[in-house]
C-alpha cells in the first residue's frame, strides 16, 4: 500500500486530478525540446517517418503527388493535410492525438467502476499512468509518429461508439462504429483484424451454448459452431456495420486512387502485403529477409504472403473465442498476436496494443507470473537494443546476435501473452467465487 502521505502530496494531488491537461503539456514541451537537443547528434530524436510525412505534405504544396517522396506509403489525405500547416506543426497536432487518446481510454476505465472508485486519488493516477504518463507513449509522438491521429484515434473512437451502451446497440451506432472503423483501415490496414471481433460484439453470442472454445476433435459440435456463428453474424445490425465499415475503407481509396493515380492502391495499400524490411525490425523474421534480399530469385513476396496465414488462424480463433466475452480483452490479444508474428515490427507497433491494454486491464489479474513475464519481455528488449545500436550504429558485425535477440523476443511475448491469458481465467475464478460468497451471506 502507498502511503497517505505520498498520496495526498501536491505533486501527486496534480497528476492524479489534471491528467489530460498534464499529458498535453508534457507532449508540446518535449516535442519542442528534444528535438532542438538531439537532432543533431548521431541518434537523432526525431522519427525518420516525420520526415517523410512533411516531404510528402511539401511535394502536394508544390502541385505534386505525395508519392513522389521516396518510401512514403501511406494515406495521401495524411499528407495533404499537413500541406496546409507549417512544418513542425504535424509533431504537435499527433501530441493533442495522442492526447485525445489518453481522454477516450480514461473515459473507458472510469465508465467500468461505480463512481466512489472513480473519486480515489490512487485510482485516477493509475488511470493517467495507462496512456498519458506512458513513456512509451509520449516518446512515439513527440518523435513525430503519426499513429495516434492515423489510427489509435479511429480504433479507440470505434471502441468507445460500440461501448456506450453495450446493452442496446442500434443502426445508429451501427453507422457511426462503421465509418470510424472504415477510416481507420483506409489509414493503417491493420485494424481490418477487428471486424470480425466487432461483428461478434453486436449479436453477443454466447458460446456456453455450444461449449466454449473449439472442438477441433468434435466434427459434430464444430459444425453447430459454425453453424450458430453464421446464423447470427448474418443479421441486419452486424451486417450494416460491415457494409458501412467497407463503404468507408473503399470511398476514401477510391477517391485517393482518383486523385493521385494507381500508385496510391500500390503503395498506400497493397504494399504492406508484401512489406519485407529488415532495418530497425524486432521480428524474428528480419534476418531471413536480409539473407532473402541477398540471394538473386528469392521470392519474398509469395514468402511474405505465407507469412500471414499463421496470424489468419490466431485472428479467427481469438475472435469467435474472446469478443463475445470482453471485447476490450480480445482487440488486445489480436492486436498483441498479430504484432508478435508478424514479419515487421517497429516501436510504433507497440502502441497498437498498448492503447488497448487499459481497456481490459480490469479484467485480468496481476499474478506472479505476468511480473515474471513481464521482465523476461523487458530484458529481451533490452538485449534486441543493445544488439542492434551495435549493428546499426557501430556498423559491427553481429547480425546473428540481433537474430538470436529477435528469436529470444518473440517466445518472451510469446509467454507473456499465455501468462495474461490464464491471470483472465484466475480474474474470473476469483469473481465467480465472490459472487457466490455474497449469496451464501
Amino acid at each position: 500500500m502507498i502511503p497517505k502521505a505520498i498520496l495526498s502530496h501536491p505533486i501527486i494531488d496534480f497528476l492524479a486530478n489534471h491528467p489530460i491537461l498534464n499529458g498535453l503539456l508534457i507532449r508540446i514541451i518535449l516535442a519542442w525540446f528534444l528535438p532542438w537537443l538531439m537532432d543533431g547528434s548521431e541518434v537523432p530524436y526525431t522519427d525518420i517517418d516525420f520526415h517523410v510525412f512533411t516531404d510528402a505534405a511539401r511535394y502536394i504544396s508544390m502541385g505534386k503527388s505525395p508519392y513522389d517522396r521516396h518510401t512514403y506509403r501511406y494515406t495521401p489525405f495524411l499528407a495533404a493535410f499537413l500541406s496546409y500547416i507549417p512544418k513542425e506543426a504535424g509533431r504537435y497536432l499527433f501530441c493533442i492525438a495522442d492526447t485525445i487518446c489518453g481522454w477516450i481510454i480514461l473515459r473507458f476505465r472510469k465508465s467500468r467502476r461505480p463512481p466512489s472508485e472513480n473519486r480515489n486519488r490512487l485510482t485516477q493516477l493509475q488511470d493517467g499512468i495507462w496512456w498519458l504518463y506512458n513513456p512509451l507513449a509520449i516518446n512515439i509522438c513527440t518523435r513525430g509518429s503519426a499513429e495516434s491521429l492515423m489510427v489509435l484515434l479511429p480504433v479507440l473512437l470505434t471502441v468507445q461508439i460500440l461501448s456506450y451502451d453495450e446493452k442496446s446497440i442500434g443502426w445508429k451506432r451501427a453507422v457511426l462504429a462503421g465509418l470510424s472503423h472504415g477510416v481507420a483501415i483506409h489509414s493503417k490496414l491493420y485494424p481490418v483484424i477487428y471486424t470480425l471481433s466487432y461483428m461478434v460484439h453486436f449479436v453477443q453470442i454466447n458460446c456456453d451454448n455450444v461449449g466454449a472454445g473449439f472442438p477441433w476433435f468434435e466434427p459434430k459440435r464444430l459444425l453447430r459452431l459454425v453453424q450458430l456463428w453464421i446464423r447470427r453474424l448474418f443479421t441486419p445490425i452486424p451486417l450494416l456495420f460491415l457494409i458501412t465499415s467497407l463503404a468507408t475503407f473503399g470511398g476514401l481509396t477510391w477517391l485517393g486512387v482518383r486523385i493521385y493515380g494507381e500508385v496510391a492502391l500500390q503503395e498506400g495499400l497493397l504494399y504492406h502485403f508484401t512489406r519485407v524490411d529488415h532495418r530497425h525490425n524486432y521480428s524474428m523474421y528480419w534476418y531471413w529477409i536480409y539473407l532473402a534480399l541477398a540471394k538473386s530469385g528469392s521470392n519474398l513476396g509469395l514468402i511474405s504472403r505465407m507469412l500471414l496465414l499463421p496470424q489468419i488462424v490466431l485472428l479467427v480463433y481469438s475472435s469467435l473465442g474472446i469478443a463475445s466475452r470482453n471485447l476490450g480483452l480480445a482487440l488486445f490479444v489480436q492486436t498483441y498476436l498479430f504484432v508478435t508474428h508478424n514479419k515487421v515490427i517497429t516501436a510504433q507497433y507497440f502502441t497498437w496494443y498498448l492503447c488497448l491494454l487499459p481497456l481490459c486491464s480490469d479484467a485480468l489479474a496481476l499474478t506472479r507470473e505476468v511480473i515474471f513475464a513481464l521482465v523476461g519481455l523487458l530484458l529481451s528488449i533490452g538485449m534486441w537494443l543493445g544488439s542492434a545500436y551495435c549493428l546499426e550504429m557501430q556498423g559491427m558485425a553481429v547480425h546473428r546476435v540481433v537474430w538470436f535477440a529477435s528469436v529470444v523476443y518473440f517466445f518472451a511475448n510469446v509467454n507473456l501473452m499465455g501468462a495474461i491469458l490464464r491471470s483472465y481465467n484466475i480474474k474470473q475464478e476469483r469473481i465467480k467465487a465472490s459472487k457466490a460468497d455474497g449469496k451464501n451471506d
